[in-house]
């Protein structure tokens, strides 16, 4: 999978404003600055990264719990146990958080591939 051009764009934004605290860091470095300030600055380049890397796995996860649910719904045409849960997944698609989508991925991944009908699950809503 790769990234679409908004999800691209979108990580080199944050890639870039990353850039520049970096340089914002090594100027506090040069000239002295407390260790306390720059340390505050580094967290906030780890935070800014973090983002940086939830952009890209969260549409990539997505498209793979889209995939999964495409998959588990082809291999159930309506008359599996599981078949209208995996409807209301479909529906409630979008609401899904990162975490949510992990754990769905897991269960709908392992029940396709240990006996062709997926497991019931549990859904979060995004709060």
């Amino acid at each position: 999978m790769t990234l679409s051009q908004t999800e691209k764009k979108a990580v080199l934004k944050r890639l870039h404003r990353i850039k520049g605290q970096i340089s914002g860091v090594e100027q506090m470095l040069e000239s002295g600055r407390p260790i306390a300030e720059i340390f505050q600055q580094l967290k906030a380049v780890e935070s800014a990264l973090h983002q940086a890397i939830y952009v890209v796995l969260d549409e990539q996860l997505k498209k793979q719990l889209a995939a999964a649910l495409v998959a588990g719904l082809e291999a159930c045409p309506g008359e599996c146990d599981d078949c209208d849960r995996l409807n209301l997944l479909k529906r409630e698609f979008s609401k899904f958080d990162l975490k949510d989508v992990i754990e769905l991925l897991r269960q709908i991944d392992g029940s396709i591939t240990e006996s062709k009908s997926p497991v019931k699950t549990t859904t979060r809503k995004r709060r």
